[in-house]
């Protein structure tokens, strides 16, 4: 049985760190209400802004996305489609569909920050299996707050929230970040 396949939308790019060193890109479904957060760093956040506002298609290359385009175009080749795979650690990845000429290729668990913006540069779908987002998705908690997977937050971002939660004495929370913490270890 083929599992349903979701198509996303990159909605918005969030820092997510108080150091601006980490941001989330926000992908919505293109059918549905549900939110897919991706955690990426500040240069692949900034690079995906500038592709999402537009600037897809420069003279001269100006990103790896670009040259990479280029290159496939003088090939013959496109990126058909990049298929969010996996939250391992805090990293999003994703399998990356490849046409050249009439043959379909797959590259497989590439960096998700990446992909996105190849997405944008090649205007092909960003999709995920049915099963994956049901289970990654954020789910509204009240007061237009947000839960997240834990598996989907870095290590770094764990850490800030667990120095918060002793700040704040909440310690049940601060002993399971710690453990999670701990577990990736």
């Amino acid at each position: 049985m083929n599992e349903a396949i979701k198509e996303l939308k990159v909605v918005t790019v969030s820092k997510c760190t108080e150091d601006g060193a980490a941001y989330i890109a926000v992908l919505k479904e293109k059918d549905g209400e549900r939110i897919l957060p991706v955690l990426i760093e500040r240069s692949e956040a900034y690079l995906l802004l500038m592709k999402m506002k537009g600037n897809k298609k420069n003279a001269l290359p100006s990103s790896m996305s670009d040259i990479m385009r280029a290159a496939f175009m003088q090939c013959n080749m496109s990126i058909e489609e990049v298929r969010i795979a996996t939250v391992e650690g805090g990293v999003t990845y994703c399998h990356v569909l490849y046409r050249q000429e009439s043959v379909f290729h797959m590259i497989r668990y590439c960096k998700a920050s990446d992909c996105l913006i190849l997405a944008y540069t090649f205007d092909c779908p960003i999709t995920i299996g049915e099963a994956l987002l049901e289970h990654q998705y954020m789910r509204e908690v009240g007061d237009g707050m947000y839960s997240i997977p834990v598996n989907s937050v870095s290590v770094d971002a764990l850490k800030e929230a667990l120095k918060r939660a002793v700040e704040d004495e909440n310690y049940e929370l601060a002993s399971q970040l710690r453990d999670e913490i701990e577990r990736r270890k």
